[in-house]
């Protein structure tokens, strides 16, 4: 039995540590308040906002197994309704998705906190930059020197920059994992306190600063009388923003939000926006885990396959198989 500890308390990294913890003696730590990463859920003024992966799909058998039991206990349900398509002109379409759309119930955070049942998680803990190894292993302490165990392996599920700061002089000098590149993402929660009635519940723009917008009062398990919207831009306009100031930020997406679904955000009784600097990856990737068996590190991410859900969910279970075979 090997002493792990996962860096990042997403849905890879409580992936690899439900997965990994009846063999092994796993802490998994999350530098913020919560689990979930993009499966994450913003609570304001008595809304509840998913501001990040907006629902998931199941294409693998090995994801459908993990989700059944999930379904199953109700902390997944399937997200029913239209889809929009909003072209530049003002036209709109819609149609049936094409996969089943899933949503943590209530929240979409409800599956990671699913998922961390099992697992030992600690968050709050920003873990600093490894030094050299120690003939016991891995002495880990957090930014501010409290020491946090010692471990055979560290694995760092985070985002590719954070995981090669947090291996430092250990990382790869090259590969997969140094030469994948983030793209950002803004995310506009707006709180209406009334039902929103639209004949759909996502709606994908185009030509606008925006490229989706999810009536997230919608979802199983949310309250439709307090009539919860979520818009996502596209990479390429986050990225050529990313100095501006916020106030303006806000104003821009309102301003596409109410172009594109003849919605005024000024009459949201809440109204907030926010800036995910690594949402999803430039490309798929088709790329195994880093694993160092001979140090004992490993890191999975989408920067091996792509920033679906099912996606890192996966490279965590390939992970998870590999590290299992290192007792």
């Amino acid at each position: 039995m090997s002493r792990i500890a996962i860096i990042g308390a997403g849905i890879g990294g409580l992936t690899l540590g439900q997965a990994l913890a009846s063999q092994h003696d796993v802490v998994v730590f999350e530098k913020g308040r919560g689990v979930g990463g993009r499966m994450a859920t913003r609570y304001a003024d008595g809304f509840a906002f998913d501001h990040g992966a907006q629902y998931f799909t199941v294409r693998d058998p090995r994801f459908a197994a993990l989700v059944q039991p999930l379904i199953a206990s109700g902390a997944v349900a399937p997200w029913e309704g239209k889809i929009a398509r909003i072209a530049g002109d003002g036209m709109m379409s819609t149609a049936d998705p094409h996969d089943i759309h899933y949503v943590g119930m209530p929240n979409m955070n409800s599956l990671a906190k699913a998922l961390a049942a099992n697992v030992s998680v600690r968050t709050g803990v920003d873990v600093a930059p490894l030094g050299a190894r120690q003939g016991e292993g891995w002495v880990l302490s957090d930014i501010d020197g409290v020491a946090l165990g010692v471990f055979d392996w560290v694995i760092s599920t985070t985002t590719p920059h954070q995981t090669v700061a947090l291996f430092a002089d250990h990382a790869p000098a090259d590969g997969p994992l140094r030469r994948a590149t983030m793209l950002p993402c803004y995310a506009l929660m707006l709180g209406f306190g009334r039902a929103i009635e639209r004949p759909w519940v996502l709606a994908r723009v185009a030509d606008s600063a925006i490229e989706l917008v999810a009536l997230n009062s919608s979802k199983p398990g949310r309250d439709a009388s307090k009539g919860t919207l979520v818009a996502h831009s596209t990479s390429a306009w986050a990225a050529a923003h990313l100095g501006d100031d916020p106030a303006d930020i806000q104003t821009a997406l309102e301003r596409a939000v109410a172009a594109a679904i003849w919605l005024d955000p000024a009459t949201a009784r809440f109204r907030t926006a926010h800036r995910w600097k690594s949402a999803r990856l430039r490309q798929d990737n088709s790329e195994p885990p880093f694993v160092d068996r001979a140090r004992g590190l490993a890191a999975s991410g989408d920067w091996t396959t792509g920033s679906r859900v099912e996606n890192v969910v996966l490279s965590a279970l390939d992970l998870a198989a590999a590290i299992g075979a290192s007792k």
